[in-house]
């Protein structure tokens, strides 16, 4: 895959030439589709854990997948030096909404470590259920990934963290960004700038070849550009990909 680095503000060129991403990363993973937000800001509606496939030692503050017989929880993980027991918590956008902490005897559950998630994934899950979680395909999903960027700086914190990955699919066509609301994209922009932000709605009325596109992450900065047609004053979006998921480093 090729890849780029992907800059947190608007202004100079931030494109560079990086290792090809080898597929090998994803043979000893598994995916599972997040019925619930309970890891927070670090997914989104209709979100993809990418995990190790084999249980293990997971350290603490860890997101985890958690196997408890036959139910599945997707939590961060909380443990103590002095304890065998852990706690299984949710990081809900709104607090409000957040379900209790589960303490279960660490010999009860087998652990797996989220390594990445794939964002506004189209998966109908085929099982019925309490769990927070179901497995699903990753072969089928990852056929949708064409390119890869590394993130760079801190403006997508604490969706993705500067030095991770952020996967590439298919390059957008500049007039359809109304279909991609909220999404995630890689932009790239008139002064060669490569930007990593999220799809706003574009300004009203004589002014709708303007389009605002957001902050991921509360460190960095919103922006306005315009699409499809020059406007004085305001960088041009040359195009654009759709952002997949994030290959994460840690968590």
């Amino acid at each position: 895959m090729k890849a780029f680095v992907l800059g947190s503000a608007y202004g100079g060129s931030q494109e560079t030439e990086l290792e090809t991403l080898s597929s090998d990363w994803f043979e000893d993973k598994a995916a599972f589709f997040l019925r619930t937000m309970n890891f927070g800001f670090a997914s989104t509606v209709q979100s993809v854990a990418i995990v190790e496939a084999t249980a293990s030692e997971v350290s603490d503050r860890s997101l985890v997948i958690a196997r408890r017989e036959n139910v599945i929880f997707a939590r961060r993980l909380h443990r103590s030096k002095h304890s065998s027991y852990i706690g299984l918590a949710t990081e809900t956008p709104d607090p409000r909404s957040g379900r209790n902490t589960v303490t279960v005897n660490a010999s009860e559950v087998a652990l797996h470590q989220v390594k990445g998630m794939l964002f506004h994934v189209d998966v109908k899950p085929t099982q019925q259920g309490n769990g927070e979680a179901e497995q699903v395909d990753l072969g089928t999903l990852l056929k949708r990934v064409k390119s890869a960027y590394q993130v760079k700086k801190e403006s997508a914190v604490p969706l993705a963290l500067e030095g991770q990955t952020a996967l590439g699919g298919e390059t957008l066509g500049l007039s359809t960004f109304d279909q991609w609301l909220d999404h995630y994209v890689a932009l790239k922009v008139s002064d060669e700038t490569m930007l990593f932000k999220r799809v706003g709605k574009a300004l009203p009325g004589d002014l709708g070849h303007l389009r605002q596109f957001e902050t991921i992450g509360g460190l960095g900065v919103s922006d306005v550009f315009s699409v499809g047609k020059p406007h004085p004053g305001f960088a041009q979006v040359e195009s654009a990909v759709l952002i997949l998921g994030v290959r994460r480093i840690q968590n």
